[in-house]
């Protein structure tokens, strides 16, 4: 709302080259245009959002690529077959870097993720990222030896890592501003999509001879599709805007948000916001420069969220039981492979279901209450896990002790799931702005590849050694992450993209974003735009 009282005040703003007249608007057009969008309720049912939801379910499949690959690689390190045509044991370093140079290969990608979507698009983004992931997966289905397994999984990751930034990009920049906080948080939980299938494939083919391979086949599904269907799609309307190309933003916006109208409320106000935004701050398109994440000190705020943000959704406890879930339920005294393979298969549908609820509850509770009361209750989770663990390890005759020990280790999945899984890509996303949002999400991908090739790797070596004592660790990281959470991350719900310009704006981001948002508020800090430095 800060940038249409803005545009109020400055009384035009000149549109970006090639695009149509500029806006004019005084004070009075704002606040009745900003009444008219707060006083309509739009319905999830219309045409325009059926179209929107194919759109956005394509934008879905970008996370679904990334969970098949925790799910598979948890899976068939724990089946027989694999372990003997590799040589490998379920738990140690070899095992660690095989579940790290996929998120080494996610790293090694970033430099080249930013330019490509900032320079052709999401949709040329996500398209790059699937044909790669689907190179990756011949390699990986078809190896005949250790190195070329590693090979493959090194391009895997390269190519996830292209899909993983502009999925969740395209789907909050095209999610409709009334709904953007279940319609973007829906994006991750489809990761457990992937998962699902990986965890069933897996447990379906265990006595097959080399039964391994199989469930590496099906990630040609969700890439496949991807590859096919994205140039079917619109691009993003603040990409759009961004080039230039002002009008077909429009009618775009039109087409999905507002009913066919260029004229509907919801629509003015977006491009007024969208193109005041783009031609106060303009747009770096430098392929090598990121100065823009930090010139200022507002965003400087954003780019502590984003990057903590990237670490913590790494760190939390979620990645063991991921990728070292069988080795979980070994600790806790499940030594027969078809049970671990069977539970390993629960899991994921139960994190999905506890995904979608949360989703739910993100723009009814808010962002930092979800994700600071996620991380109690799992701390909570792990310090019962601990000594259960220890119990059903040392007494595997007490079969109770087992089973309350599994139970644990799902709810803390579930409980992890229900906030973190739709609120991981999303909150970064939110916490960036729209000139500096393919580079900093490339960023966060980057420090989210780094802290997933530590963790993933030193896992291995951590549960073959100190085991169940491990989750101690998580329980004091957890700890820091809530002081964090509480202190420096802003609550970002019912604002749109651009109106989060003013929450990071003012001198206390945290303290501004709790405040309920009026027009008189917007008023008052109608001085706290993009023209004043902050630097």
């Amino acid at each position: 709302m800060t940038k249409i009282w803005e545009m109020g005040k400055s009384a035009s703003v000149q549109h970006a080259e090639h695009s149509s007249a500029p806006i004019q608007i005084n004070i009075d057009e704002a606040a009745e245009l900003a009444n008219d969008v707060g006083n309509i309720k739009p319905s999830l049912w219309t045409l325009s959002m059926m179209r929107l939801y194919g759109c956005l379910f394509i934008g879905y499949l970008c996370a679904t690529v990334n969970g098949f690959d925790g799910a598979v690689m948890g899976g068939i390190n724990a089946m027989t077959s694999y372990q003997d045509y590799f040589h490998m044991v379920s738990a140690s370093s070899s095992t660690g870097i095989i579940f790290a140079i996929y998120s080494i290969g996610t790293a090694c990608a970033v430099p080249f993720v930013g330019p490509v979507s900032d320079r052709w698009g999401r949709r040329a983004g996500m398209f790059f990222g699937a044909i790669i992931v689907i190179l990756g997966t011949v390699i990986t289905s078809r190896a005949i030896n250790h190195g070329m397994f590693m090979g493959g999984r090194f391009v895997l990751g390269f190519g996830v890592c292209f899909v993983n930034v502009n999925g969740p990009v395209y789907v909050a920049e095209m999610a409709h501003p009334a709904w953007r906080g279940p319609l973007t948080g829906l994006y991750n939980c489809f990761w457990y999509i992937g998962s699902i299938v990986a965890a069933w494939v897996v447990y379906g083919t265990q006595t097959q001879t080399n039964g391994w391979r199989t469930p590496l086949y099906c990630q040609f599904i969700a890439s496949g599709i991807i590859s096919v269907a994205v140039w079917f799609l619109p691009e993003s309307p603040r990409w759009l805007v961004s080039h230039g190309r002002t009008e077909l933003a429009r009618n775009i916006l039109a087409r999905y948000h507002g009913e066919g109208s260029p004229e509907h409320p919801i629509v003015k106000l977006q491009m007024a916001e969208m193109e005041f935004q783009i031609s106060a701050e303009g747009s770096n398109k430098k392929w090598w420069d990121y100065r823009e994440l930090w010139k200022t000190r507002s965003h400087r705020h954003r780019l502590i969220c984003v990057l903590s943000m990237a670490i913590f959704g790494q760190w939390s406890g979620n990645s063991s039981t991921s990728y070292y879930l069988p080795v979980m339920l070994e600790n806790a005294g499940i030594t027969s492979e078809s049970r671990k393979l069977l539970l390993n298969g629960i899991n994921a549908p139960l994190c999905f279901i506890s995904s979608i609820m949360g989703t739910m509850f993100l723009d009814k509770a808010g962002r930092r209450p979800l994700l600071i009361l996620s991380l109690i209750f799992c701390i909570v989770f792990l310090a019962i896990l601990t000594p259960l663990s220890k119990v059903a390890d040392e007494h595997p005759e007490q079969r109770s002790t087992a089973n309350a020990s599994i139970a644990f280790i799902y709810l803390f999945g579930i409980t992890y799931s229900f906030a973190w899984t739709p609120l991981s890509p999303m909150y970064v996303v939110e916490c960036l702005d729209t000139n500096a949002r393919a580079k900093g999400k490339s960023l966060a991908q980057f420090f989210t590849a780094c802290a997933s090739a530590i963790i993933q790797y030193g896992s291995g070596p951590a549960f073959e050694h100190i085991k169940y004592y491990f989750y101690i660790v998580f329980i004091g990281w957890d700890l820091f992450e809530v002081v964090f959470i509480y202190l420096f991350w802003p609550e970002t719900k019912d604002r749109t993209l651009e109106e989060l310009d003013e929450v990071f704006q003012a001198h206390n981001p945290v303290k501004r974003s709790l405040e309920a948002k009026n027009l008189q508020t917007v008023f008052n800090t109608l001085h706290v735009g993009d023209k004043q430095s902050d630097a």
